[in-house]
């Protein structure tokens, strides 16, 4: 079984379980065993039923919005699903309701959404003072993990693979009415599985793009992966996931990490030995 994922309780990204310190903002983790402001949160236990429906089997991981339980359905056949909580109880009453909307907000773009490339959602409820979201189970393990077992890239005809399933799913995605736009698109928001196929993941800070605004009234993104406009200098399009698009297939093919110089990329000629010149000049451009 892939160990649980430990969230980082400030900006919620993905960390190894022995982490100390969140990779992307720096901060203390709390360990999978320590108390944190969300110690009500991720604490089913196994055999759980959640809506006289829903039986947890483990922990996929935890973090300070919440946690991501393996679960099986109950009424239909014992199908495999994921279910994402968030906890209510520890929240202040302007930090609930505005918690509350970001998981609504999921919910309801997801529940709209059918794509090879998204995870699917079934259903969504509040109960003992959590609200929970079901969606498809997704065996595999995220493009962060799969890096580490390659060393930390891929080869060019693997990462041109993946590229295209990534456009495919953003040009569904920005051709909505109106554009839904990830702004969190980053190794570890991202699933795959053994064969290579590719699940967005994470759609907390998604939103429909409003033409005319002049920038956006909240900051959004990861270090690294997240464009200028993500930081609320101007408003956010769909271009600002085309940035973060590149920035992961950089990673995948270079092995550098946006994360550690942000809105910096070396050129990939002094990344990789022997490197297409179409891809060269992409970049040049």
């Amino acid at each position: 079984m892939i160990p649980p994922t430990l969230f980082c309780d400030t900006c919620g990204a993905a960390n190894q379980p022995q982490a100390s310190f969140c990779r992307t903002c720096g901060r203390a983790l709390q360990s999978a065993g320590a108390p944190s402001r969300n110690a009500a949160t991720g604490r089913l236990l196994s055999n759980h039923l959640l809506k006289q429906r829903y039986r947890i089997l483990d922990s996929a991981g935890r973090g300070g919005m919440g946690a991501v339980h393996r679960a099986e359905d109950t009424h239909l056949g014992n199908r495999k699903v994921a279910v994402k909580e968030m906890s209510q109880s520890t929240l202040s009453p302007q930090e609930l309701v505005e918690a509350a909307d970001v998981f609504k907000q999921e919910a309801h773009i997801l529940a709209g959404l059918q794509h090879p490339n998204l995870p699917n959602i079934y259903d969504h409820f509040s109960e003992a003072g959590r609200w929970y979201l079901v969606m498809s189970f997704i065996q595999g393990e995220t493009v962060e993990e799969y890096l580490k077992t390659k060393g930390g890239k891929i080869p060019v005809e693997e990462m041109l693979q993946m590229s295209i399933q990534f456009c495919t799913v953003l040009d569904y995605l920005h051709t909505q009415q109106p554009p839904i736009i990830c702004l969190d698109l980053k190794p570890s928001n991202i699933m795959r599985t053994t064969d290579g196929h590719l699940y967005l993941i994470d759609f907390g800070i998604a939103r429909h793009f409003k033409p005319g605004q002049a920038k956006d009234t909240a900051a959004y993104g990861s270090m690294g992966y997240a464009s200028p406009e993500q930081y609320g200098k101007a408003q956010t399009t769909p271009r600002s996931d085309m940035y973060s698009l590149g920035a992961v297939l950089y990673q995948l093919l270079s092995g550098h990490d946006p994360s550690t110089t942000p809105f910096r990329f070396p050129p990939l000629q002094s990344q990789i030995p022997t490197i297409p010149a179409e891809l060269v000049h992409s970049q040049e451009r």
